[in-house]
C-alpha cells in the first residue's frame, strides 16, 4: 500500500452545476479557483496616463516617443500606435507644493503665482494646474519623492544597536534629499543619456547611463565607478523606478466650500497585475487589500548566508520559500489586449532583491500595488568578538563592488502580430529570446516520440553505530538493473537517472570528490557494467553528488568551510528536521573554491564510466566567504568560479543535470531536475503560472518534483502536461523505513514495489498527450474558463492547442469533447 502523505495532495472543489458557453468553450460546472491557478485575463484597461506640457519629447522612433519632465525625474514612454503611456514614476507634485500653488492661486500665503513658476522652472500654467491637482493620501514627502523618482538610496544611519537606514529620492521637494539633472550623450542622437543624481545628505553622486531603444525599451546602466562620494561606505542600496506600473492610490481633493482638502477620491484600480519569479512564477494582481501585507521579498538566487545578521540559522520543519531562480519581474496592464512590461537584469542580478508591495487599506500603508529591484552595496552583521559569543552590529567595511544592468522592454498587444503578448506569457517569451541572444539558452532539435521520465535511486546513507557510525544500504546496482529493466519491459524507454549515495559512508558523511565505493552496493566494475549495459539501451545513468552541503563528520572544516562576513564558520542547525539518534545534525557549507574543485575533479574520475553528472549544492546555492587573514570569495566570484568549472566538463562533452539550477548556470544545463510547479503561496498571490517553464522551453529538458511525494493526484498529473514538464521518481529496493534513522529519513516512501504501477500510470497519462507536442514551440497560454487551460504550440507541421481541463465536468472545445480531469490536444488554435 502506498504511504503518501494526505496533507499536500492537491484538492479540488466542485460546486454546483451550471452551464457557461463562451469563446466556443462550453462548461458544464463550476470551479473553485485557489492561488494554485490561473484566472481569466484581466478586463481591459484605460490609460491613466497622459503627456503633460510638462514633459519634453527627447526622443521618437518608428514605435514609440519618449519624453522627460525634469522637476520630477520621471520618463514618459508612449506606444504610437496605441497612444498607451507607461511613467517610470507616478508624476504627482508634493503636498506642500499644492498647498504652495492653491495659496498662490487664491492670492494667499508669501508666493504669488508668478513667483513660483520661476522658483519651480514651469509655466504660471503649470502652477496653476499643481493648484488643481488632488494629494496623495497616505504619501509623505519622502515617499512622494521616491514614487516620482528614476532612482532612490537607502543608506545606514548610526551605529550599533541604534543603526536604522534612511531613503533618499532621486528627486525631492526643494532638493532636500536628492536632485538630478540629465544630459545627452555626445554623438546619441538623443539615444543616451546620463542622469546626475546628487545626494547631499547622504554625500553621495550616482551617474546612471539611460539608453531609449527603438522598440520601446529602456536600459540603465549604474557602474561602480560611477557612485562617488565619502558616504558611500553607508550606501545599503540603490532602487530603479519603484513606481513604474503601479495600480491603486487614494486622493484628497480640495472642497471649495470648506476651503480645505477634505474629500477622499480613489484614483482608477488599473486591471492586471505584478508578476514575481516565485516558484514557477506568481501574479499579483491589482486589488484594494483590507488587510495589511507584508511585501513579497525575492532575494534572486536565493540569500547569501554569509553575509546574514547571524552566522548561525536553524532548519524548522515549516515549508520553505522559494527563491528566484531568475532575475526578472514585470507588470502587465489588461494582460495581453493592453500593454505591460519584462524587467530584467543582465549585471549585478547576484545582488538583487525584487519587491512587490501589495496594496493596503492600512493607515500605514501605501496603497499602491508596486513593483521594483533593490541591488545591495551593504548589508550589517553582528560582529562575534570573543569564545562567549558577545557581539555587536556593524556594517561591511568595504562595500559591494558591481555594476546594475537593467532593462525594461514595453510590450503592446495580444501577440496576434508575432511580437511577445502584452502579458505573463509575452513576458515569458520576450525574456526567453533575450536569453537565447545572449547565448544562456539555446534551442534545441527534440525528435518526436515519447518524453523523458527521471527515475532517481538513492543506494545508501549512514546511520549511528554502536561504535562511531553504521552504513545502511537500501539499493545495489543490481537493484537498479532490475528496476530499469522491469520499466523497460512495462514499456517505459526515454529513460535517465542519477545515483545517490553511491559513495562509501553513503550519502551525508562521503566526502564530496571520494571515489570509494561501498562493497555493500557495488564494486567499481559493476558500477562499469551497470552504466555501460544501460548506455548502449539509451538510458543514461550518472553519479549524483551534492557539492556544498558539507559536515564536520564528513570532512575538516579548515581550509574547507565557507565562513560568515565576521569569520566564524557558517552553521545550520537541522536537529529539529532530523531524527535524535541521525549521525550528524549540525551542517555548513563548502568554499565556493572548494565546490568547483570537488566537480571538476570528480568528473574527471566518473567521466570513464559515463560522461554524465548530476550536480547539487552548486546549482541552487550562491554564498560567498570571507576571512580576516585569507581572500574573501564574493558572491560574482563564486559564480565564475562554478561557470568555469562547468566550462571545462562540457568541453569535454558532458551531459549536465542540475538541481533547480540558477540563471547563470542554464548555458551549463541538459536537464533541470526538481522544477517548481506551484509558489510560496503568499495570500496576496493571486495566480500560480509556468513562466520559468515557458522560458525553459526547447532549450533543456525540465522535470516535475519527485512524484512519490504528494505529487501524484489526477491534478498533479495534469499539472505536468500544463507545465510541459516530464515526471520524476526517487525510488529504492528495499523500505524507506531503513532509512529512519539517517538524514536520509525525508525520503519517506521509495520503495520500488509499491510505486511501480503508479509510475506506469503517471507517465502513461502525461506522455499520451505531451509527446504529441514534443518538438513543438510553446508560444501561449489561456485560460478559457475556470479551470479550463488552452496551451498553444506550433511547429512546421501547423499549430496544436493543449486543452487541459481541471474540471469535474466534461468540456467542449472547438467542437471536441475533452472528459474532466482530462487534457487532450487538439489541431489548430483556440479563439
Amino acid at each position: 500500500m502506498l504511504q503518501v502523505n494526505k496533507k499536500v495532495i492537491n484538492k479540488i472543489i466542485s460546486a454546483s452545476l451550471i452551464t457557461v458557453l463562451s469563446a466556443g468553450v462550453a462548461v458544464n460546472g463550476s470551479y473553485l479557483n485557489t492561488n494554485r491557478d490561473t484566472r481569466k485575463a484581466p478586463e481591459r484597461s484605460k490609460s491613466a496616463m497622459s503627456v503633460s506640457s510638462a514633459f519634453e519629447k527627447i526622443y521618437e522612433s518608428d514605435k514609440v516617443a519618449y519624453y522627460y519632465r525634469e522637476d520630477r525625474d520621471i520618463f514618459a514612454i508612449e506606444d504610437k500606435a496605441t497612444g498607451y503611456v507607461w511613467k517610470t514614476g507616478l508624476d504627482v507634485p508634493f503636498k506642500k507644493q499644492v498647498e504652495d500653488a492653491k495659496d498662490a492661486v487664491n492670492g494667499e500665503g508669501h508666493y504669488t503665482v508668478e513667483r513660483l513658476a520661476e522658483k519651480w522652472k514651469m509655466t504660471k500654467v503649470q502652477v496653476r494646474e499643481i493648484a488643481n491637482t488632488p494629494i496623495e493620501e497616505s504619501m509623505n514627502e519622502q515617499y512622494t519623492g521616491i514614487a516620482n523618482s528614476l532612482i532612490s538610496i537607502e543608506c545606514f544611519k548610526g551605529s550599533g544597536e541604534s543603526m536604522t537606514t534612511t531613503t533618499y529620492a532621486s528627486a525631492s521637494y526643494d532638493d532636500k534629499d536628492g536632485d538630478s539633472s540629465l544630459e545627452e550623450v555626445s554623438g546619441s542622437n538623443g539615444k543616451q543619456w546620463k542622469l546626475n543624481a546628487v545626494f547631499d545628505k547622504a554625500e553621495i553622486g550616482v551617474e546612471v547611463m539611460i539608453t531609449l531603444g527603438d522598440d520601446g525599451s529602456i536600459n540603465y546602466n549604474i557602474p561602480y565607478d560611477g557612485i562617488s562620494g565619502k558616504g558611500i561606505k553607508k550606501l545599503s542600496s540603490i532602487s530603479i523606478t519603484p513606481f513604474l506600473g503601479a495600480s491603486g492610490g487614494v486622493q484628497t481633493v480640495y472642497n471649495e466650500k470648506e476651503k480645505d482638502w477634505t474629500d477622499l477620491q480613489k484614483k482608477y484600480l488599473t486591471p492586471g497585475y505584478v508578476f514575481v519569479p516565485d516558484g514557477s512564477g506568481s501574479l499579483i494582481r491589482f486589488a484594494e487589500n483590507t488587510s495589511k501585507f507584508s511585501d513579497y521579498t525575492g532575494d534572486v538566487y536565493g540569500s547569501d548566508l554569509s553575509s546574514y545578521m547571524y552566522y548561525y540559522s536553524a532548519l524548522d520543519d515549516s515549508v520553505p520559500l522559494e527563491d528566484p531562480v531568475m532575475p526578472v519581474f514585470g507588470v502587465s496592464q489588461g494582460d495581453g489586449t493592453q500593454s505591460a512590461f519584462v524587467a530584467y537584469a543582465d549585471s549585478g542580478d547576484e545582488f538583487m532583491t525584487i519587491i512587490a508591495t501589495p496594496s493596503s487599506t492600512d493607515k500605514n500603508k501605501i496603497r499602491y500595488t508596486y513593483a521594483y529591484p533593490k541591488f545591495s552595496y551593504n548589508t550589517e552583521f553582528y560582529q562575534v568578538t570573543n569564545q562567549a559569543g558577545d557581539a555587536y552590529r556593524k556594517t561591511q567595511d568595504k562595500a559591494n563592488e558591481f555594476d546594475i544592468d537593467m532593462t525594461y522592454d514595453f510590450l503592446y498587444g495580444d501577440g496576434s502580430n508575432g511580437e511577445p503578448a502584452a502579458d505573463y506569457t509575452g513576458m515569458a517569451k520576450a525574456y526567453r529570446e533575450h536569453l537565447i541572444e545572449e547565448g544562456i539558452l539555446t534551442v534545441k532539435e527534440d525528435e518526436e516520440g515519447d518524453i523523458p521520465m527521471r527515475i532517481d535511486f538513492l543506494m545508501s546513507d549512514s546511520k549511528k553505530g554502536v561504535f562511531g557510525t553504521q552504513e545502511v544500504a537500501v539499493t545495489t546496482t543490481d537493484d537498479v538493473k532490475k528496476i530499469l529493466d522491469k520499466l523497460i519491459g512495462d514499456g517505459i524507454t526515454n529513460i535517465n537517472s542519477g545515483l545517490m549515495g553511491w559513495q562509501k559512508n553513503g550519502e551525508t558523511l562521503a566526502k564530496p570528490s571520494d571515489w570509494k565505493f561501498s562493497k555493500d552496493i557495488g564494486k567499481k566494475g559493476k558500477f562499469k557494467d551497470l552504466m555501460k549495459e544501460f548506455s548502449e539501451k539509451g538510458i543514461d545513468i550518472s553519479f549524483s553528488r551534492d557539492f556544498v552541503s558539507i559536515n564536520s563528520k564528513m570532512i575538516n572544516y579548515y581550509g574547507n568551510a565557507a565562513k560568515h562576513l565576521n569569520t566564524q564558520y557558517l552553521t545550520v542547525d537541522k536537529s529539529k528536521v532530523l531524527p535524535e539518534n541521525s549521525p550528524v545534525t549540525d551542517f555548513s557549507f563548502a568554499l565556493p573554491t572548494k565546490s568547483a574543485n570537488w566537480l571538476t575533479s570528480l568528473y574527471e574520475r566518473i567521466s570513464d564510466y559515463n560522461n554524465s553528472i548530476t550536480v547539487k549544492g552548486i546549482s541552487n546555492t550562491l554564498l560567498s566567504s570571507h576571512s580576516s587573514t585569507g581572500p574573501t570569495t564574493t558572491v560574482t566570484q563564486a559564480i565564475n568560479l562554478y561557470e568555469k568549472a562547468f566550462e571545462k566538463i562540457k568541453k569535454n562533452g558532458a551531459t549536465v543535470n542540475m538541481d533547480s539550477p540558477n540563471q547563470y548556470l542554464w548555458k551549463y544545463t541538459d536537464r533541470y531536475l526538481q522544477s517548481p510547479v506551484g509558489t510560496s503561496q503568499y495570500v496576496y498571490e493571486t495566480d500560480s503560472v509556468p513562466f520559468l517553464q515557458m522560458v525553459l522551453n526547447g532549450t533543456m529538458e525540465v522535470y516535475a518534483p519527485y512524484s512519490n511525494f504528494s505529487f501524484y493526484s489526477q491534478a498533479d498529473m495534469l499539472k505536468m502536461i500544463d507545465y510541459n514538464i516530464s515526471p520524476s521518481f526517487v525510488l529504492t529496493q528495499k523500505p524507506s523505513y531503513l532509512l529512519a534513522s539517517t538524514t536520509s529519513c525525508d525520503y519517506y516512501s521509495t520503495e520500488f514495489d509499491q510505486y511501480e504501477d503508479l509510475i506506469n500510470t503517471i507517465y502513461t497519462t502525461v506522455n499520451d498527450v505531451l509527446s504529441k507536442v514534443k518538438g513543438c514551440e510553446w508560444i501561449g497560454r489561456k485560460v478559457l474558463d475556470d479551470g479550463v487551460i488552452a496551451n498553444e504550440y506550433t511547429s512546421n507541421d501547423g499549430e496544436k492547442t493543449v486543452i487541459i481541463n481541471y474540471t469535474d465536468e466534461e468540456v467542449t472545445i472547438n467542437g471536441e469533447s475533452v472528459p474532466a480531469q482530462s487534457a487532450a490536444v487538439i489541431e489548430g488554435g483556440v479563439n
